[in-house]
């Protein structure tokens, strides 16, 4: 159960594995471990995603927001420093950037901004938009088919996550 003031449209894991992987497939990273998310989003989805937007704004500008979505906008706004640091291969950062691009794929019916609002109560999981995103960003960043028999060690590694991410998605 989660705390969740906005519920997105259920979508449970394995949708969420199949969507992810038919985007890895139409983007002809199907076999791809390491998905360079910056190069998607700062040139690639903005050609075949209408009005996609990615916006990089100062630590003052986004306050502890490391990133924020407006899908109806289509804007992704990134901090500045999580988006040099998914430049530079921060695991962590990475994540944040294909989070909040699951957020503009997934929940263009939730009112912009307010996934993490106070909370309202509790939902399953799979209604939770918070929970929705981050579980696509894993599908996405560590394709099912690219990390069969690896360790947690090595999907880190490979797929440029955090060890905890990979843990996490190893179980999934």
């Amino acid at each position: 159960m989660s705390n969740c003031p906005y519920p997105a449209k259920p979508c449970g894991r394995l949708s969420l594995r199949s969507y992810a992987q038919e985007l890895r497939t139409k983007l002809g990273l199907n076999n791809t471990q390491y998905i360079d998310i910056v190069r998607l989003m700062e040139f690639v989805f903005p050609q075949i995603f209408p009005n996609f937007h990615l916006e990089i704004l100062s630590r003052e500008e986004m306050g502890n927001n490391h990133g924020l979505t407006k899908p109806q906008e289509g804007v992704i706004y990134i901090r500045e420093d999580v988006y040099n640091g998914a430049c530079r291969g921060c695991g962590r950062d990475r994540f944040t950037m294909a989070h909040e691009l699951g957020h503009y794929l997934l929940h263009r019916a939730i009112p912009t901004g307010l996934a993490r609002s106070a909370s309202t109560g509790n939902v399953p999981s799979y209604y939770d938009p918070e929970w929705q995103a981050s579980a696509f960003a894993g599908e996405f960043l560590m394709g099912h088919n690219v990390i069969q028999g690896l360790s947690p060690e090595q999907i880190a590694q490979a797929c440029g996550v955090s060890y905890t991410a990979a843990c996490y998605q190893c179980r999934k």
